[in-house]
């Protein structure tokens, strides 16, 4: 049994997941085993490392610290394991940032295909190696935009997690200590739904692929919209929803939360962008809080569906 635990921070997610590890450990008759990826740079980091430790003590875990040596390590891992990998976020922050000395965009796109590679080849002999394994991310998606390293860093761990999910029997979100699974996600659809649907989730996600596969649509049939012009409301469907209420923002105009039987839109998606530090330029303030109005009026009358690491739900 594979399962992937994400969600905000302190949220529940390590307890979680200690737990549902030590449960299927003692099925298979045998210690499980912790593989902890956090590389510690400072105090703090020293003292999260510590407070894990001391949660684990008496529960039976084995430890690894693997370091920058993910691959090697999985390479060497001991066959019929359950494993707790804490956390997917740190092993790519590992792989991105450890040691390096050239920061340059450029340089990091161009390295960035064989680092994901390698990283999901270690994960892939992990996964045949282990009895179990249960990940463990961090959501870090539901936020405004960040510089461009950080943004590549953000799609790149999406990608990770999707790759992660697909190989996955469960996967959970963790909301204050509840774990809210994804397992039975994709039974309704949007193309079963008269009317409109409205398709909302973090960044990177994974909602443009779900309402392709779903809905049957073309790139020609998606409007990707920007804060410099009005949608093209023929579309079936219209993307990034929140950069038009940008845009009616910047032209002092309402969004459109209305959909017409005569009008082309039938699927709008839209960014989660309302968790995070509140921003501090009043443009994004008001941008996060005229979205949120404008998704509750369009709710109103629409299916709504979210995606989560690959996964949809309605809501």
């Amino acid at each position: 049994m594979n399962v992937l635990i994400s969600g905000g921070c302190k949220n529940g997610k390590s307890s979680h997941a200690q737990e549902l590890a030590c449960e299927l450990a003692k099925k298979a008759g045998s210690n499980p085993l912790y593989f902890a990826t956090m590389i510690p740079h400072d105090c703090e980091d020293e003292e999260r490392i510590k407070k894990h430790r001391d949660d684990r003590r008496g529960l039976g875990f084995d430890t690894l610290e693997p370091g920058t040596d993910f691959y090697e390590t999985c390479m060497n891992l001991e066959i019929g394991r359950v494993v707790l990998f804490d956390s997917l976020t740190a092993l790519l922050a590992n792989a991105f940032f450890e040691g390096r000395t050239d920061f340059s965009l450029q340089r990091m796109q161009e390295e960035i295909p064989e680092i994901i590679r390698k990283v999901k080849t270690g994960l892939e002999i992990l996964l045949q190696k282990s009895n179990s394994v249960i990940f463990v991310s961090d959501e870090i998606f539901c936020d405004g935009r960040y510089d461009e390293i950080t943004e590549l860093y953000k799609k790149n761990l999406a990608e990770i997690e999707q790759f992660v999910a697909e190989k996955c029997d469960n996967v959970y979100e963790m909301l204050s200590k509840s774990a809210i699974s994804n397992e039975h996600s994709e039974t309704d659809a949007p193309s079963c739904i008269s009317g409109t649907s409205l398709i909302i989730g973090g960044a990177y996600q994974g909602k443009t692929t779900f309402a392709k596969k779903q809905c049957s649509l073309s790139d020609e049939d998606i409007f990707v919209c920007t804060q410099e012009e009005e949608p093209d409301f023929s579309r079936k469907c219209i993307s990034h929803y929140e950069n038009n209420v940008a845009w009616c923002l910047k032209n002092n105009k309402l969004p459109k939360t209305e959909f017409l039987s005569t009008e082309g839109v039938k699927i709008v998606i839209c960014n989660d962008i309302f968790c995070g530090v509140v921003p501090v330029d009043s443009f994004q303030r008001t941008l996060r809080e005229q979205t949120g109005i404008a998704l509750q009026k369009l709710a109103q009358n629409a299916c709504v569906f979210r995606v989560f690491c690959g996964k949809a739900q309605k809501i």
